[in-house]
């Protein structure tokens, strides 16, 4: 029975040795697993955001270079007036872009509405009852006309509102068919004349503040060209 003593301790110390053992690995967590939870949760991949097919995508804007404009829209019009050389009758000429219309009258029963070219600082204009020949530039006009047989020469210069070509063609009351023409000139002398159905006749004053004149009992209103 001596014998046995060391050996009943020896598996009692063993035992003990175990017990501890155990109750340390249960007291201490897992720090390897704790460690490693986090970096899992950390490297998850995500998945990627599916693009809804109902949305189209938004076009990218595009600038569409502006039309250019035409000759005619960005032509301004110029416009000379004055009198023939030596007096007697005024003209008038407006030039825009390479066109040219223009007039000429003696404000009595002389007078001519005229068109044609101005390219180059070369006038060439027509009408029924006159022509007009000559050159021009940013300041002046110069040539020749005719009206009825009668020729002029002439040397203009640019004019601004109120001064000018002034037009009116319609037909009044009573049915008369009316064309008449003013030239209003830098010192406000006004010259013009009416066609009043066919026939040619001075033109009545043309009140250039409120742009009107009374034709045969009718109030009219011209228009400024150019």
């Amino acid at each position: 029975m001596a014998r046995n003593g060391p050996l009943y301790t020896l598996l009692s110390g063993g035992v003990l040795g175990v017990g501890l053992l155990v109750a340390a690995m249960v007291a201490t967590p897992d720090e390897t697993a704790a460690d490693k939870e986090p970096l899992a949760e950390a490297t998850e991949t995500q998945p990627a955001e599916t693009p809804d097919p109902t949305l189209e995508p938004t076009p990218e804007p595009t600038t569409e270079p502006a039309p250019s404009p035409t000759e005619t829209e960005t032509a301004q019009a110029v416009t000379y007036v004055g009198y023939v050389d030596g007096g007697g009758a005024s003209v008038a000429v407006i030039v825009t872009g390479d066109e040219a219309i223009a007039y000429l009258c003696d404000g009595n029963a002389v007078e001519a509405w005229l068109d044609g070219s101005a390219v180059d600082g070369q006038l060439g204009l027509t009408g029924e009852r006159g022509s007009l020949t000559g050159d021009f530039d940013d300041l002046q006009a110069s040539g020749q006309a005719t009206a009825d047989d009668q020729s002029w020469t002439f040397t203009i210069d640019v004019v601004e509102p109120p001064e000018g070509l002034y037009r009116f063609a319609d037909t009044i009351a009573g049915g008369a068919e009316v064309v008449g023409g003013w030239i209003v000139l830098p010192d406000g002398t006004q010259v013009g004349a009416l066609n009043v159905d066919g026939q040619t006749q001075p033109a009545p004053a043309l009140d250039v503040e409120n742009g009107r004149a009374t034709v045969n009992g009718t109030v009219v209103t011209p228009e400024r060209l150019g």
